[in-house]
């Protein structure tokens, strides 16, 4: 497995890692917090939506929103695709609360990656925690469960039994840990255990979904990217031929006496950390545009003439809905001040925000605040999902 991580950088290397680090603490600084909140409770959906994608499930941004408000296909398929989104959305959710709550969670250990895949698993129904063998027989999956069998990927032969398994996760979170690493070293780690974890390959299904929860889980360690405002998947996702040619790449063995000077090419590892930091630039760079306050503010205004021009929102509603991008939230009892109309009114305003789900409560009294649609995203990210 080693290197496991570049033993020197590239100028382009050196200035993607400076470009990462200052976009990524600038992103957003121009957003309410609360907005940039809601915004970053639409980007775990956008993650879901972009890895779920790269394995196959063809679900759309309202389809996802649809199954997290508990309304799934009549269709079986369409439904199970629902269920992996459900399942993937609450999985990110959980990690993010332990990465909180946890100072010390060792997110490169074999006991919290296992904790991943046996989470996202457990929250499927059964019927579908199966992984399909070379010779298209389906094998059952055990949550959390290390494989103890042979696996190809692409021309990659994995390590075979569970003890080997064992052995490289062990090697995994010893050199590839963010707490092991210093200043820049931390942001080529996080590029380079992505890579080394999917060389590894530890469980019989699922081992790309954990590979990008894992990513996230790092990002949120090295703080960048735990504002969680942009997401690599989506990079990932849209250029996958170039994100497996260079993963392919970084599994070949090495070259010559100048290629490092582990069993595995520090050439095609330094290739792929150079390509991963231009995915989470071009990532952040987008994000960047599209949180442009003037333009977002013109987009946002877009969509809201438009539910009042399709009587989806009354115009004294609008008028709510304009200050809550600005405010971040709006007090109820505020309804009855902005649209100049009186308590029973206000509640019917109020009421009518609610219903048309553009707006959400923390609580049944509590201040509105924006709620991010499927169709509202469409308008405000154009290109998003």
């Amino acid at each position: 497995m080693t290197p496991a991580i570049p033993s020197r950088t590239t100028p382009e290397l050196d200035e993607l890692i400076v470009n990462v680090l200052a976009s990524s603490a600038a992103l957003g600084k121009g957003i309410h917090p609360l907005v940039a909140a809601e915004i970053a409770r639409l980007m775990v959906k956008v993650n879901s939506y972009y890895t779920n994608a790269m394995e196959g499930n063809p679900s759309k941004l309202k389809d996802i929103e649809a199954a997290l408000n508990k309304k799934f296909s009549k269709d079986e398929t369409r439904r199970n695709f629902q269920l992996e989104h459900v399942a993937h959305i609450q999985v990110q959710e959980a990690m993010v609360r332990r990465l909180r709550e946890e100072a010390s969670l060792r997110i490169c250990s074999a006991d919290f990656l296992c904790w991943l895949h046996a989470e996202f698993f457990l929250k499927l129904p059964p019927e579908l925690r199966f992984a399909k063998t070379e010779s298209g027989k389906l094998v059952p999956v055990e949550p959390g469960r290390l494989r103890d069998r042979g696996i190809t990927v692409g021309r990659h032969q994995g390590p075979e039994k569970e003890t080997e398994i064992r052995s490289y996760l062990a090697k995994f979170d010893e050199l590839l840990s963010p707490e092991k690493l210093a200043g820049p070293q931390k942001l080529i780690g996080m590029a380079a255990a992505h890579h080394r974890f999917l060389w590894i390959h530890p469980f019989a299904e699922g081992n790309g979904r954990v590979a990008r929860l894992l990513t996230t889980a790092y990002g949120i360690k090295i703080n960048v990217g735990d504002n969680m405002l942009w997401t690599v998947a989506r990079a990932f996702a849209r250029r996958r031929p170039d994100y497996d040619r260079n993963l392919a790449q970084a599994d070949l063995p090495r070259r010559n006496d100048l290629d490092g000077r582990g069993p595995l090419s520090e050439e095609g590892l330094l290739e792929f950390c150079t390509f991963f930091l231009r995915c989470c630039a071009d990532q952040i760079q987008f994000m960047d545009r599209m949180l442009e306050l003037k333009e977002l503010t013109r987009r946002y205004k877009r969509f809201i003439d438009g539910l009042v021009a399709e009587k989806e929102v009354s115009k004294a509603g609008a008028k709510i809905m304009e200050q809550l991008l600005l405010q971040g939230e709006v007090p109820r009892g505020q309804a009855l001040q902005i649209c100049h109309v009186k308590q029973r009114r206000a509640t019917q305003i109020v009421k009518e925000l609610l219903d048309s789900q553009i707006t959400r409560s923390e609580t049944a009294y509590g201040p509105l605040r924006l709620n991010i649609s499927a169709d509202m995203a469409a308008v405000l990210f154009p290109e998003l999902a």
